[in-house]
């Protein structure tokens, strides 16, 4: 791991680029310090990328890409100037009908496991029949760098400062100009490359495949870069410089990965939730811009440095990460989204909570089986599959990689080196397919910094459909036209004494307002076809948004000690009058509990419609390693309901580690509309 040890506002923190892991790891970019903040890609394995291709090259690239734009002049475009794409079309796309999140016909994605086919965001009519493409749709990659000569990315990077609308910025001392977020030489694999591809790779080229929104136009913003985490840094991604203030949705691939609570006076916390109040109510002219931010990669392991935190959570199946762990995460004015792999269930490491809004497509670890078996034949090795995680084989999501074969985790591998086989792990990485052959896009790319850009490319078909929606009308249209995935998913239930059961995590509930929710889920799956119906005839009337005090205003100040194993717990009540009643967009809670192990210790939060949330599940990684003061939980379980009346929350104490509790109080905050 390179690190770079920075001194911001009297605060020590360790910035960090994405890691390089042994794939044995599960959860390889991770760990237990909360001043780390990194990308939340599950697994990442190559060690550099590289913007410079030779000349040769470059010269090919360029003649596919006029080959390309002419293809797409010619059949692309429809008579009410429309980009329309056909994820069919093998000599437009050759990628297309690979990228089974965008069109799942259960063809292969390079790895050994087949996609079922069926289990994709439903956009293909979208790009095909409507021919949206997120034409006039500004996003933000917030993120490592992106690569903005890479050719299938390039038709869509307009980077001129103070003449475009939106440019990019490098804070980077590397020798590139300002507003170029490209990596160098040397750098580890770009995960904003990756990312911008999802969200925007251009379609009808000849070459490549297709993005979500394949018009949208990419500005990229390097703040989580090694040396680039800093307060101002991130205000200036997030809409509060000229280079970013005329984005419409901000896509950030990252998080912490902390074991602690996380004070609210973190440098790079406070950035991020200045830029989220301000951009929600003064970008796209008043309409407010779309934050959507991944979950996190922790439901096994929050990394190298977590030591036993998560033993608890594998073995009783639970995430080890709650989403609300995230400060960020718990905020309104964020869209925190879940990762769903190929086969229509949660990924295996998407972390899960009740602050969760949405799901979408992050896949696996595609790795070939017989491809890495093969090549280690050749070299006397026997690959033992029964050492890594059951999903090692299942596809992930192909996107743009760092163009050229020596870097990016598509490239030319050592095939004499074992690890190296199995770092690159397919023949499509090793760039021996046609449709690969340049190694300019990998079919490795998963985690919830997948599933971020899969729903920023959908916000932005949303908003080509309709630009008057407002940032809360999307997070309505997104909650109300998800797909309910895993429909038989009942929950998780352990024993936390002889003979007694406790559901430690909820199935899926239906609340007061008729909205379907999970923990693991959110509201479900991204349904672009239906969001983009439901936009285009869009009227509802969502009122002034409206934030309330938290009740009571200060805290109770009281301590209740609650038994170990005791499943009745203790039950605290806190009412909201008409006074103060709204129709729930968000609610909030503030905690504050004192335990030798504080993982022991669930939260159930009761409205008075009697909509059941967990929203602290047990056996989570905050396990020893300290209380919580003021701890601030979202759940989005509520949306819709009214929240006048009796709001009642349960602290249980699960006695894992039969160690005591005591609950010192809590707090409640609404927000919605009249």
């Amino acid at each position: 791991m390179r690190g770079v040890i920075m001194i911001l506002s009297n605060k020590r923190f360790l910035l960090i680029s994405i890691l390089t892991v042994s794939f044995v790891s599960s959860c390889g970019k991770k760990t237990n310090s909360p001043d780390i903040i990194e990308t939340e890609n599950e697994y990442t394995n190559q060690e550099n990328t590289n913007q410079d291709l030779d000349k040769k090259e470059s010269d090919k690239k360029e003649s596919d890409k006029k080959e390309g734009d002419k293809k797409e002049g010619d059949n692309g475009i429809n008579n009410d100037n429309k980009f329309c794409t056909d994820l069919s079309d093998e000599k437009a796309n050759p990628l297309g009908k690979y990228q089974w999140h965008l069109l799942n016909n259960g063809n292969t994605a390079f790895s050994t496991t087949l996609p079922k086919a069926g289990e994709d965001i439903n956009v293909n009519s979208v790009l095909k029949n409507d021919c949206l493409s997120g034409n006039k749709v500004y996003v933000a990659i917030a993120d490592s760098g992106l690569q903005i000569s890479h050719p299938s990315l390039a038709p869509n990077v307009d980077n001129k400062p103070n003449v475009s609308k939106t440019w990019s910025l490098n804070f980077r001392s590397n020798g590139l100009s300002p507003n170029d977020p490209s990596p160098i030489d040397g750098d580890e694999p770009d995960h904003g490359t990756m990312v911008s591809g999802i969200i925007g790779m251009r379609s009808n080229l000849g070459f490549g495949g297709s993005g979500v929104a394949p018009r949208a136009h990419l500005s990229g913003y390097n703040v989580i870069s090694s040396g680039a985490q800093n307060f101002k840094n991130f205000l200036d991604s997030l809409g509060g410089s000229d280079a970013s203030k005329g984005n419409d949705i901000f896509s950030m691939s990252f998080g912490m990965n902390n074991t602690r609570q996380i004070k609210e006076d973190n440098p790079t916390t406070k950035a991020s939730v200045a830029a989220f109040k301000s951009g929600t109510t003064t970008l796209r002219n008043g309409k407010g811009a779309l934050y959507v931010k991944a979950a996190g990669n922790g439901f096994s392991s929050m990394g190298m440095f977590s030591g036993s935190s998560c033993d608890d959570a594998k073995k009783l199946n639970l995430s080890c990460q709650n989403s609300s762990m995230n400060f960020e995460n718990t905020l309104a004015e964020v869209i925190t989204v879940g990762a769903i792999n190929s086969q229509g269930v949660k990924s295996s490491y998407s972390t899960t909570g009740s602050s969760l809004w949405i799901s979408a497509p992050g896949g696996e670890f595609g790795k070939n089986k017989e491809w890495v078996e093969k090549n280690y034949k050749t070299i006397n090795e026997v690959m033992d599959w029964t050492k890594i995680r059951a999903t090692a084989a299942d596809p992930a999501i192909i996107t743009t990689d760092v163009v050229g074969s020596k870097y990016g985790l598509s490239r030319n591998p050592d095939l004499k080196n074992k690890e190296d086989i199995l770092k690159v792990g397919n023949p499509f990485n090793a760039c021996e397919v046609d449709v690969n052959k340049d190694c300019n896009y990998t079919n490795s790319m998963n985690g919830t910094s997948s599933a971020t850009p899969v729903t920023s490319g959908s916000i932005a078909l949303i908003l080509e459909a309709n630009p008057n929606l407002t940032w809360r009308d999307v997070k309505y249209i997104l909650a109300k036209t998800a797909t309910k995935v895993d429909p038989n998913f009942n929950g998780v239930s352990i024993n936390i004494a002889e003979g007694v059961s406790y559901q430690a995590e909820q199935g899926w509930l239906t609340n007061a307002a008729g909205f379907h929710f999970s923990n693991w889920y959110g509201f479900g799956r991204v349904n672009v076809a239906d969001a983009v119906a439901l936009a285009k005839n869009y009227n509802i009337n969502l009122g002034e948004y409206i934030e309330k005090d938290w009740i009571p205003k200060i805290p109770s100040d009281f301590s209740q000690p609650v038994q170990a194993g005791d499943i009745n717990g203790y039950e605290s009540k806190l009412t909201v009058f008409n006074s103060n009643s709204l129709k729930i967009e968000n609610i909030q809670i503030k905690v504050s509990l004192e335990s030798k192990f504080i993982g022991d210790v669930a939260l159930e939060l009761t409205s008075p419609r009697g909509t059941k949330s967990i929203v602290w599940h047990a056996a989570n990684a905050f396990s020893s390693n300290g209380n919580l003061v003021g701890m601030q939980i979202q759940s989005n379980a509520f949306f819709g309901e009214d929240s006048k009346g009796e709001w009642k929350l349960k602290v249980i104490n699960t006695g894992i580690h039969k160690k005591e509790a005591t609950f010192k109080g809590w707090q409640l905050k609404v927000t919605g509309h009249q």
